[in-house]
C-alpha cells in the first residue's frame, strides 16, 4: 500500500514542500505549515524539558521552543544547527516551536506517485519521496511540542 492510499495521509494532488537537511540526511515538510525560514538567535534554557528541546528563543514577541530535529527524529543530535524552521501554531494559544536545521535546501512540488510509504512507523514520518536527487524523508511536525 503506498501513502496515497491511506484515508487520513491521503495525497491526490502535487504538494508543494520545503526541503532540508539534518547532517547527510534530507527531509521534507508540507510548505503550507512552515511561518518562516530564520537564522538561529540566543536562546535561553529550560528546565525540566524533553531532551529534544533545546530551549526557548523570542520570535516575533512569542516564546517559542527550540528544537534539536536531529533527536526529535532519533537521527543523533545538532543542537548547534544554524537555521531554524518556525511552524505555524495550531490554535492561538498553542506554543510556537521551530526546527534546528543545518541547511534549508529548496521549496519544490511533490507528485503522489512519487510517495511510498516510509519502511518504518513513527507518529511523524508521513513517506519517502523518491526524486532526481535521491530519496526525501517526508516527516509532520507534531501540532503542539
Amino acid at each position: 500500500m503506498s501513502l496515497t492510499d491511506a484515508p487520513d495521509a491521503a495525497l491526490d494532488e502535487p504538494t508543494q514542500v520545503l526541503e532540508f537537511d539534518i547532517g547527510a540526511e534530507r527531509y521534507c515538510v508540507a510548505l503550507d505549515v512552515v511561518t518562516e525560514i530564520i537564522d538561529r538567535k540566543p536562546a535561553r534554557s529550560l528546565p525540566d524539558s524533553p531532551p529534544h528541546v533545546v530551549g526557548a528563543m523570542d520570535y516575533r514577541g512569542a516564546t517559542t521552543m527550540l528544537v534539536d530535529t536531529a533527536s526529535l527524529l532519533g537521527v543523533g543530535s545538532n543542537p548547534d544547527a544554524s537555521r531554524v524552521v518556525v511552524f505555524d501554531a495550531a490554535t492561538e494559544d498553542a506554543t510556537v516551536f521551530g526546527w534546528l536545521v543545518d541547511e534549508v535546501d529548496r521549496v519544490t512540488t511533490v507528485d503522489p506517485e512519487t510517495v511510498d510509504d516510509a519502511p518504518f512507523g513513527d507518529d511523524l514520518t508521513r513517506g519517502v519521496v523518491r526524486g532526481d536527487d535521491g530519496l526525501v524523508v517526508w516527516v509532520d511536525p507534531p501540532v503542539d511540542e
